[in-house]
């Protein structure tokens, strides 16, 4: 599963763009945007999102089998 973490992501929207699969939106926290996972389900561990992350606030859980 993606994760974004909170404390690196600059809300840039690069990993959206780049998610084929369109499981990633921006989400305001407080003054802040940043990339959440809408539905982890449906993540092919593509890692098209974490290629694109500028900051390497994206990382990858192992899937659940």
């Amino acid at each position: 599963m993606v994760q974004i973490a909170p404390e690196r992501c600059s809300g840039c929207g690069r990993c959206i763009v780049a998610c084929p699969e369109k499981i990633l939106t921006l989400a305001t926290f407080g003054p802040k945007k940043r990339a959440v996972l809408t539905d982890p389900s449906r993540c092919t561990y593509c890692k098209a999102c974490f290629e694109a992350c500028p900051l390497d606030a994206v990382t990858f859980l192992p899937p659940k089998l």
